[in-house]
């Protein structure tokens, strides 16, 4: 039975890395350049559109982080992510007139071009090259755990079983990474809406669900479920900055092939996210009358255990599948992102390629090839130390997106005399983090603080001056 069960899943795992392959390897163009490779040549349609930014949405936090702390700390996990991620999206509208009037291939870009600052298109590059860093090593603790238990592998084969495919993924640049995201994100449709439906066949209707965790367990129905209010209200609104200032969704806005197609797209990926956080709220919550995870039990491992012991081999496998497929899709768009920001935005890609070079865009295309598969090493090197959780990680790496890109975006306080304010807000959120006590999420708001009261009164003398 068990030899049965594992062919059954090392079965479903080759065609989904089959099929992978095969979308990825049609995005390959015969001839490309930098503008080519990080954003489509900005042609990209309503549903690719649709299908790359809700499958990069849907990454590893959202899947197992979200599922496991929702199933056995309750609604607090909606209200420490999900109300954050879905305020964030309410933010994304007002930034697409603003990303899509200058002709720019990455945010720090946009950056340094709207407050006429090249020294900020460096420190914001560093920022993210340091953030995404950190989010991939969440993609690949979460996927090295699932890939192990498919496959009966040790974790740390697993990971780089699955590192082949993301490099692989990301090596055709955007391009690749549309089309394997529309496959992820089918996957996770399918694999939580039947995930969801069978809990409920097993729990009972989500009346039934809630009835009996009121007379069971109430405390799991409180928004705050023991956690202190205060903490989860600081999670919430680092989700909500960090979603709404996150590189990965402006890159498919700018990449959107008119500024319609990005509206269309950013209406309706509520219907979709929120179709998935239902289902994985009802497996969530109905779980927790079929399952009790041992304790002490890390996130990744407590949600294959909870997979794998609450439903039957083929829904579990899906599910199992889905958290991969969000973890591939999160990680080749963040490696991408990381690699424009060393090559492109810090000219690692330039340098030392003379301008009258005949082939000088392939070897610019190769080191950002070179970097993808540097940057996705040091992650997975990274993710088999013990770190902290996946959605602790998030959290700092959120923090510093925020920190970079919040306040130029939707709050300017001025036309210029950014840099300082920028750099002192990064330096104060790094030593509250690793020098005090706070958590990245409370230090976030003072470093964030820092920055507003520091631009505005650079600005306010630079007023004068400038008349």
């Amino acid at each position: 039975m068990r030899l049965t069960l594992l062919l059954y899943q090392l079965s479903a795992f080759l065609l989904y890395a089959l099929f992978l392959i095969f979308l990825a390897a049609r995005a390959f163009p015969s001839s490309e350049d930098r503008y080519s490779f990080y954003l489509d040549r900005r042609k990209i349609g309503l549903w690719p559109s649709l299908a790359t930014f809700c499958a990069t949405w849907m990454s590893a936090a959202s899947i197992t982080g979200f599922t496991f702390w929702l199933s056995s700390g309750g609604y607090a996990a909606f209200t420490g992510s999900v109300y954050g991620w879905l305020l964030g999206l309410l933010f994304l509208p007002f930034a697409v007139r603003k990303l899509r009037t200058l002709r720019v291939l990455s945010l720090p870009e946009w950056l340094s071009q709207t407050y006429g600052d090249e020294r900020l298109r460096k420190v914001a590059a560093l920022a993210l090259v340091m953030a995404y860093t950190l989010y991939i090593v969440i993609q690949f603790r979460a996927f090295g755990t699932i890939v192990a238990h498919l496959l009966s592998i040790r974790i740390t084969l697993a990971s780089v079983v699955v590192y082949l495919f993301v490099l692989y993924t990301t090596f055709g640049g955007l391009p690749s990474v549309v089309r394997s995201d529309s496959l992820n994100l089918a996957i996770i449709l399918g694999g939580v809406s039947i995930g969801a439906f069978w809990v409920l066949g097993s729990a009972g209707s989500p009346l039934e669900i809630h009835r009996e965790l009121l007379r069971s367990s109430p405390e799991l129905l409180s928004p705050f479920s023991g956690e202190p209010p205060l903490y989860l209200f600081a999670m919430l609104f680092t989700w909500a900055f960090g979603v709404a200032s996150n590189p990965q969704y402006a890159i498919r806005i700018i990449s959107a092939k008119s500024s319609r197609t990005a509206w269309k797209m950013l209406a309706l990926a509520p219907l979709v996210v929120g179709w998935i956080y239902l289902c994985l709220t009802l497996f969530g919550l109905g779980s927790t009358l079929l399952f009790s995870a041992p304790p002490g039990v890390d996130t990744e491992t407590g949600y294959v255990l909870l997979c794998t012991s609450v439903l039957p081999p083929l829904p579990a496998m899906l599910m199992l599948v889905a958290a991969l497929a969000a973890a591939i899709s999160t990680a080749n768009s963040q490696l991408l992102l990381a690699a424009c920001a060393l090559c492109y935005d810090l000219g690692l890609g330039e340098w030392n390629i003379p301008r009258e070079e005949p082939f000088r865009e392939d070897r610019f295309l190769f080191r950002n090839r070179l970097m993808v598969a540097l940057i996705a090493t040091v992650a997975l090197a990274l993710s088999l130390l013990p770190l902290p959780g996946i959605l602790a990680l998030g959290r700092y790496s959120w923090a510093v997106v925020t920190l970079c890109f919040l306040l130029p975006l939707y709050f300017p306080c001025g036309p210029r005399e950014l840099y300082l304010p920028l750099l002192g807000a990064l330096g104060l959120h790094t030593v509250l983090v690793f020098f005090t006590p706070l958590s990245p999420e409370y230090a976030l708001f003072p470093a964030l603080i820092l920055e507003w009261g520091a631009w505005k009164t650079l600005a306010r003398r630079e007023v004068p001056h400038a008349a």
